[in-house]
């Protein structure tokens, strides 16, 4: 395996290519959150900012990632991709039928947005369980409605199981919240 096919063509290369771009919507996120609020809790801006970081690498991944890799190929190489990129597919699948062909991609679909889960209430103070089960499923339907616009295909699959994946997580922050915050 090369740099070239690893890095352009692979699901970790994709993660190293948004990377970079998350962290510095993350950072500035928080150094705009510290110079708003002189007495911030620390804590709280850092983990605001990691829900920035995971919406902009999220963001990257499901509609940037042809562009990112343009990018990149002219980063590295000095010179275009040479790979067509296509707008406007129009492509939709509205039949949800994941449960027949349940395999790595669906089990991604729902790793994707375990964090969201976590994160959104930390940056969404007053948050509840159902708030970040409805945002988590907006965004997921948002990003799927955009993606034919940048090449890709709206299917309902992935807004089943990254909705599957929000409320897992969300599920099991607000659990644990409950049982730490009644040890108080």
């Amino acid at each position: 395996m090369n740099f070239q096919y690893f890095f352009f063509d692979t699901y970790p290369g994709y993660f190293l290519q948004a990377l970079p771009i998350a962290l510095i919507a993350g950072a500035i996120y928080a150094a705009y959150q510290f110079s708003q609020r002189k007495q911030a809790a620390a804590g709280k801006t850092i983990l605001s900012s990691l829900f920035v970081c995971y919406m902009t690498g999220l963001l990257c991944l499901t509609l940037f990632e042809k562009i990112m890799g343009h990018f990149y190929y002219y980063l590295f190489y000095h010179r275009a991709s040479g790979r067509t990129f296509y707008w406007f597919t129009l492509t939709y699948n509205f039949v949800p039928d994941f449960f027949l062909h349940f395999d790595k991609e669906s089990i991604g679909n729902i790793l994707m947005y375990l964090p969201f889960g976590v994160l959104y209430p930390f940056f969404q103070e007053n948050s509840t369980w159902k708030r970040t089960i409805i945002a988590g499923i907006v965004v997921s339907g948002g990003i799927e409605l955009l993606q034919p616009i940048f090449g890709r295909s709206f299917d309902i699959n992935d807004i089943i199981l990254n909705a599957a994946g929000v409320i897992l997580s969300a599920s099991l922050f607000y659990l644990l919240k409950a049982v730490l915050g009644h040890k108080r």
